[in-house]
Order: C-alpha cells, then sequence, then structure tokens
C-alpha cells in the first residue's frame, strides 16, 4: 500500500500536523514525528533510544536543524513550533512525503530539489539520515544542527545546567557525551567531507501540542552542540548515522541495503492491505533482554503488557507465519510465570514485573492453544504445559488479589478499589469500571481453559485422565455461567456478577462468550448478544466500550488525565475489539461468502485509517462519538493484530 502525501498536504499544517510517521528498530526504540518533521509530542525524535532493551527508553536526539545553501541563497528543510508562531517554515517548500520503504521527504525550490530519509537499523539504536541531492544550480552545503533532549522519555526538560558541552572528533564525525549518566552519541558522516563546527547553545519553549491537549506540560528546551556542514554534490547523497550503540564508522549504504531487503520480505504480500498490516505487525515485536522475545503494546509509551501480548499474539506472529516468534514470545512469558500468573507489565526503570491482572494468564492459555491448533507439533508445546498446569491450578486454589475459583467453579476476582481486567483505569484512587467479583469475560475464558488444556493433555502428553477431569469440571462452569450471567429481562448477559449485585451495562465483554472457541450459551443466546452488541457498541472503527444510552457515558475522549481516564472504558471505541464481533459474527450467521463480504466492508474504514492519525498502523482507541476520532497511541499492537486476523477471516474462500 503505497501511503504518499503531495505539497497540498504538506503545505496544509492542519493536515501535516495530524500524520506521523514511525520508525521501529525491534529493541524498543523507534523514531517518529510528523509528515513535515514538527514534532508535535513529547515522544517524537530521531533517535528514543532503548537502553535496556525492550525499556529505560530516552530521548536522545529530538531532531536536527537542516539549512540547504546553494551558492548565495538559503532554504530551511525544517518546521518547528514555538508559541504562537512557526519557524522555520521547511513545510512550505515540501513536495512530497512517502512512508515506505522508509520515510522520505522531499524539498524542491527554483535552485535545488533533495530528498531526506530517515532509517532505524533493525537490532541497534541507530538511526540513519540521507540526503540525496536529484538537483540544484550547484553544490549544496547542508547546515545540520542535531537538537538534543537526553532525557527519560515519558519526561520532558527546560534548560539545566548539567550538559557536558565537549564535542570530540572521531575518524568520521563527532561524539557526544551531554548527560555523564547515558550513552555517548555517535556521529558518523559518509558520502562527504566533514566540516564541524562546535557551537553550544539551548533552543528554547518548542510547543507540543498533542501533549497540551492531553493536558500534560508542552513546552521543551532543547541544546545543541555542534553544527555539521555537509557538501552534497548534484546526483549524489550523504548520510549521517546518529547511534548510541557504533563507535566505529559503519557503512550506511550496506546496513541501508540490508534493511532494505529485510522490509522487502516483508511487504512481498501481493494484497497491499496485507501488506500493510503485516509490516506494521513487525513494528511491535521486540527482543526482551539477550535471550527472549516480547510485544510491545503500543507507540509511543506502552512497553511489553501480558494480557495485550497474548491477545495481540496470534494476528501479529501466527497470521504472519512467524511461528518460531511466536513460540519465542510465549516461552518469555512462560518463564516469567510466577503462581499461575503471567506479568501484566513490565515497568519502564525495571523493577520487577506487576501481576496484577486476572485475564492475562488465561489469554496466555489462548494463545497457546491457537499456537499448537498452528504447529500440530507436541514438541513446540509440551515445555509451556508446566506453565499452563499452573494457571489451572493457582486459578482453582487462590493466587494473588483473591483471584479464586468460587464454589460454583466461575473465578471471582479482587476486591473494592482493585482493577484487574483489561479495564483497568484507576485515578486517584478512583474507580470509574468498578468489575471486582465475576466478570463475565474472565469465566468465558476460564470456560475455555479448560478445554483447551484437555485438549493439550490430550493431544500433547497423551494424559487421557487429566483431559476427563478438565472436561467435567467445564460442565460445571458452564452451568454455572447460564445461571449466573444470564438476563433474562434484557436478552443479553450481566457484565459482572458479586454477591447480589448484577451489572447490566452493555458492554462489549459479553461478546467473548459467543466469539472464543468453546461457548456456555444457546444458540439463540449467541444471537440476541451478538445483536444487542450491534445494536449499542457498534461503531465504524471498532466496539464502543459503553451504551451511548447509559448515564455513565462519555463520547469524547479528551481533556486532562482525570478526564481522559476515566472516558478510557466509558464510551471510548476500541479497534481490537472487531476481531471478537467479528469472529462472533460468523458464528451466529455463517462464514459464507456474503458474511465474509459484509464484514470486509465493515473493515473498511480501518482499512482506510492506515492513511491518517499513524501512517500505516492502526490506533489505539477512537471517540465513542462521531466522527470517531482517533486517540490514544499511533500504534497499537492489537488493533493491528485484530484487525488482520479478522481481514484473513474474511478473504474469500
Amino acid at each position: 500500500m503505497q501511503i504518499v502525501f503531495k505539497d497540498s498536504d504538506c503545505t496544509n499544517l492542519k493536515t501535516a500536523l495530524s500524520r506521523e510517521w514511525l520508525e521501529t528498530n525491534g529493541v524498543g526504540g523507534f523514531a517518529s514525528s510528523t509528515i513535515i518533521g514538527a514534532n508535535t509530542r513529547r515522544h517524537h525524535a530521531l533517535l528514543l533510544a532503548a537502553l535496556r532493551p525492550p525499556v529505560e527508553r530516552y530521548v536522545m536526539v529530538s531532531k536536527f536543524e537542516e539549512r540547504v545553501v546553494v551558492q548565495n541563497s538559503e532554504a530551511f528543510i525544517c518546521t518547528n513550533l514555538y508559541p504562537g508562531t512557526v519557524y522555520p517554515h521547511g513545510f512550505n517548500i515540501q513536495r512530497e512525503f512517502r512512508l515506505r520503504p522508509w520515510p522520505t521527504f522531499r524539498y524542491s525550490t527554483a535552485d535545488f530539489d533533495l530528498e531526506r530519509t530517515v532509517t532505524m537499523v533493525h537490532g541497534e539504536n541507530t538511526t540513519i539520515v540521507g540526503y540525496h541531492n536529484r538537483r540544484s544550480r550547484g553544490p549544496v552545503t547542508l547546515h545540520v544542527r542535531p537538537l538534543l533532549a537526553c532525557r527519560e522519555y515519558n519526561g520532558i526538560i527546560r534548560r539545566h545546567e548539567r550538559v557536558r558541552w565537549e564535542v570530540e572528533p572521531t575518524k568520521s564525525g563527532v561524539s557526544v557525551q551531554p548527560v555523564a549518566e547515558l550513552p555517548r552519541i555517535y556521529f558518523h558522516v559518509a558520502g562527504t567531507t566533514l566540516e564541524c563546527e562546535a557551537k553550544g547553545d539551548w533552543y528554547y519553549r518548542f510547543t507540543y501540542p498533542v501533549e497540551e491537549e492531553r493536558g500534560l506540560d508542552y513546552e521543551e528546551d532543547l541544546f545543541t552542540l555542534f553544527e555539521l556542514r555537509l557538501r552534497v554534490a548534484p546526483g549524489h547523497a550523504v548520510y549521517v548515522t546518529v547511534t548510541t550503540d557504533r563507535k566505529a564508522p559503519p557503512s550506511p549504504e550496506a546496513l541501508l541495503a540490508e534493511e532494505r531487503e529485510r522490509r522487502r520480505r516483508l511487504l512481498s504480500d501481493p494484497d497491499p492491505v496485507r501488506q500493510a498490516l503485516v509490516f506494521a505487525a513487525d513494528q511491535f515485536i521486540s527482543r526482551r533482554g539477550r535471550d527472549y522475545q516480547t510485544v510491545l503494546a503500543g507507540y509511543p509509551w506502552f512497553t511489553d503488557w501480558g494480557r495485550d501480548t497474548m491477545i495481540a499474539l496470534p494476528g501479529l506472529t501466527l497470521n504472519t507465519r512467524r511461528l518460531p516468534v511466536a513460540r519465542q514470545i510465549l516461552a518469555t512469558f512462560a518463564h516469567y510465570c510466577d503462581r499461575g500468573q503471567i506479568p501484566n507489565v513490565f515497568p519502564d526503570s525495571g523493577e520487577t514485573p506487576e501481576y496484577n491482572t486476572v485475564d492475562a494468564s488465561l489469554w496466555f492459555v489462548v494463545a497457546v492453544w491457537r499456537f499448537w491448533r498452528a504447529v500440530q507439533n507436541a514438541e513446540d508445546v509440551r515445555s509451556l504445559l508446566p506453565a499452563l498446569r499452573d494457571v489451572m491450578r493457582y486459578y482453582r486454589e487462590g493466587t494473588r488479589y483473591d483471584i479464586r475459583a468460587d464454589r460454583d467453579g466461575l473465578i471471582t476476582a479482587g476486591s473494592a478499589g482493585s482493577q484487574l481486567t483489561w479495564m483497568d483505569v484507576k485515578v486517584d484512587g478512583y474507580v470509574p469500571t468498578p468489575r471486582h467479583g465475576k466478570p463475565v469475560e474472565i469465566n468465558a475464558l476460564w470456560l475455555n481453559a479448560h478445554l483447551m488444556m484437555a485438549e493439550l493433555e490430550e493431544k500433547v502428553e497423551g494424559n487421557i485422565h487429566a483431559a476427563v477431569q478438565l472436561r467435567k469440571a467445564a460442565d460445571q462452569i458452564a452451568g454455572s455461567f447460564q445461571r449466573v450471567f444470564w438476563n433474562d429481562a434484557g436478552g443479553y448477559l450481566f457484565d459482572v456478577v458479586r454477591e447480589d449485585f448484577r451489572d447490566p451495562a452493555i458492554r462489549p465483554n459479553q461478546l467473548f462468550t459467543v466469539s472464543l472457541p468453546f461457548s456456555p450459551l444457546t444458540e439463540a443466546q449467541q444471537r440476541a448478544v451478538l445483536e444487542v452488541v450491534t445494536k449499542h457498541l457498534l461503531t465504524p472503527f471498532g466496539l464502543r466500550t459503553l451504551s451511548p444510552q447509559h448515564e455513565k457515558y462519555v463520547g469524547r475522549y479528551t481533556g486532562n488525565r482525570w478526564q481522559r481516564d476515566c472516558a478510557y472504558h466509558q464510551g471510548t471505541v476500541w479497534p481490537w475489539l472487531m476481531g471478537a464481533y467479528g469472529e462472533a459474527y460468523l458464528r451466529v450467521h455463517g462464514a459464507g461468502k456474503p458474511q465474509k463480504a459484509e464484514l470486509r466492508s465493515l473493515l473498511q474504514p480501518l482499512i482506510d485509517h492506515l492513511r491518517e492519525a499513524g501512517l500505516g498502523t492502526i490506533s489505539e482507541i477512537f471517540d465513542g462519538d462521531p466522527p470517531h476520532r482517533p486517540v490514544g497511541c499511533i500504534a497499537q499492537a492489537w488493533s493491528v493484530a485484530e484487525v488482520l486476523r479478522l481481514y484473513d477471516l474474511t478473504a474469500a474462500s
């Protein structure tokens, strides 16, 4: 899928500032900005490095300030936002932006025609910025000033006195270490004679409008230590490689050739939509430490979350036929399984993993079962079974956060004030969506875990006795589920049950009783659930988290942190839920060509969305109210994974 913006889009600030590109490196680092290179959020950077993959992420180099000099004329090719103004105006001479194979910016005047590219190298904290002189009246001199931040990626800095201003020459450029506790940054120049002048200075009050909209600090000071002067003859290219990993001069041409080939393989699918989704899926797969693989939940601010990883894993790895990667990711979380729980999140600062979730481990069982169905190889699954058995045992007998099976066989979890399901917001002690007790999707997953484990015990281990016991327990769970959750008056399922309380809020969680392989509901009940969800929750971009008819519904995700958090699961639309919706739809209506065509048409707005917000990927969330503005993260793993999975499910037979 070609994603290209011409000069009419690049010179339109409203359009240009709302389109963001993303380059990732497979170890947690990334580069990102808008299509005109004007940073609008604190996470935008040319080099955002993961110092302990995939965490401890720092904005090392925010951007370059670039000026082109041809004979006696000059023009900036960069754009910055300051309070009440835009300067310089590089976007006014930008003629094009192309996303693939990597972000490419074209600038043109009567004096020159220059292409600029930004490429991250897979597997390391390295960004290559290339400049190709397509045409000029004479030799071009590029004046490049790196603007540095050297701060934690969720933070923001103002001028301070801790900067070390020393610039050290190297064989191919310069290196600096502005902050003592952070790594040295190397700037390697190739394709031209190096000229460098030390110019230490601060640039004040860069403005980030996305942060302002989010109610956060939105002005930042950046500093520069030197200016590079690069001469580029017509028809030639020069490269600036920015890295914390490479002390020796690299060959940018060789690195780019290797990266181009890696991307060519990812983009080989003849279907352009599927091609884009497969490429997007690759961006979330990351190394954890030296020996493990994981999934980053979203860019620009999420780390690897157990729940998100297990939900996203089938789409990201099984649908893309990356079975060894799937196996490695499952092994990573099996390694960290403790008392029947896989981590909810690995903190960015490197502390002990957090286990405050009830559903991640159950989705882990589902992910392993789907992996088993994909590989049909007992040896690939056998080593994962001890962790799965721990999940079943500890959930039955009890583990952290009062997660345990009740006398009726159903799972109860948490207490007032705890948030253990995917609707997990807690802001300053306030819980907008209290779901302690017996959540509906948790018990749908619990039923499926029993029947999936029964199959694994029988087929992988030949343990018929264990399989029989698991299926017997599943029968009890299914019977209890019917008695406890079915809302006769409404014709759908209660969302949460605890003691005498039955929550009648219409939420999408009930859909998993229809979409998961094993349902506790009758066919008539499955149809009723789908109809209610369709009527109240379906939008062009996914499912709302609460019916608009509910008194606590919030239709716009906006405002300060409190306001946004309180809207997060109170009506906000989540694209990842389309995977479950599609599976439920095909189960109820059949999987013929007309039904698949209908579902494919429902996906079209999300396919069109690949050309807006986070380009080539899918946003985390959308407003509940039309026109369903994309908000939250610009790229979310389970959004991409579930749309890809549903896209494949709806392929014509």
